[in-house]
């Protein structure tokens, strides 16, 4: 659950926030320089663009249709698990992403060969909340639990590398634009604190799993990423993309072509 939201907060590393698509009203580029295309500059001269824009833009564009997204909002997620002894299914409702505008973008590799690019974006963020609503039904050998409530995950010092694979491609006005096709997530956190209820019936057994969830978290976020990486990419391509059709490539580029 809580591997999912993070991996969802980092599709904004990529070009600031998801849009619903306009025909003509495109992110302004006059202030920047542009970047290179095939130099090794090309890299930070992107991050510096996204580093400027992406508190920038809190609070969202209107005329982009670009929504504000600290807290970042998520009506609905879902994802089947199924790993050793434990299967089943989890959803979370009216969920608040907070802390997104303290993402800082370190570093972006850039690998182009003719129109497919390769990115490597490293970033870090000092701390990310994520609070909302749960309910699962899950398997556990042959024990059956349907937990039901509400969690708080807190997240300290979390280093992310996102590998994305794309091209460029060419729309009916001329304008080239930058589509993915592929992405992979490996966030790392320092620290997590796992707030939850509705576990079990009973309040001290919520208590004892809580103390667990705890002392536990690295061993059980790294079961969970994986795991759920066929629930999460689709959704992270649609939103990134999406953000993407904002983004003319000439404008915040010059050409060697």
């Amino acid at each position: 659950m809580n591997s999912q939201c993070i991996v969802l907060i980092l599709c904004l590393l990529v070009y600031q926030a998801y849009a619903v698509p306009a025909e003509t009203k495109y992110l302004d580029a006059s202030e920047f320089e542009k970047c290179p295309e095939d130099t090794n500059a090309a890299g930070d001269c992107i991050a510096k663009i996204i580093n400027t824009l992406l508190p920038r833009l809190r609070h969202g564009d209107p005329e982009l249709n670009i929504p504000a997204y600290d807290p970042f909002l998520i009506d609905k997620l879902s994802f089947q698990y199924s790993s050793g002894a434990v299967n089943g299914r989890i959803s979370v409702r009216n969920v608040k992403l907070y802390g997104i505008v303290g993402i800082k973008i370190q570093k972006i590799d850039v690998k182009r060969n003719n129109n497919k690019i390769q990115l490597r974006i490293y970033s870090h963020q000092p701390k990310i909340n994520i609070l909302g609503d749960y309910k699962a039904d899950m398997h556990v050998n042959q024990l059956q639990l349907k937990p039901k409530g509400k969690f708080n995950l807190t997240l300290f010092d979390v280093q992310s590398t996102v590998n994305t694979e794309g091209e460029i491609y060419t729309k009916d006005d001329g304008k080239r634009f930058l589509r993915l096709t592929d992405i992979e997530a490996n966030p790392k956190i320092g620290d997590m604190i796992i707030k939850a209820n509705g576990i079990f019936p009973d309040p001290e057994l919520d208590e004892i799993a809580l103390n667990v969830a705890n002392n536990y978290w690295r061993d059980i976020y790294g079961i969970i990423l994986p795991e759920t990486r066929k629930s999460w990419v689709p959704l992270l391509l649609r939103l990134i993309n999406q953000a993407l059709l904002k983004v003319p490539i000439d404008e915040f580029t010059s050409r060697s072509d």
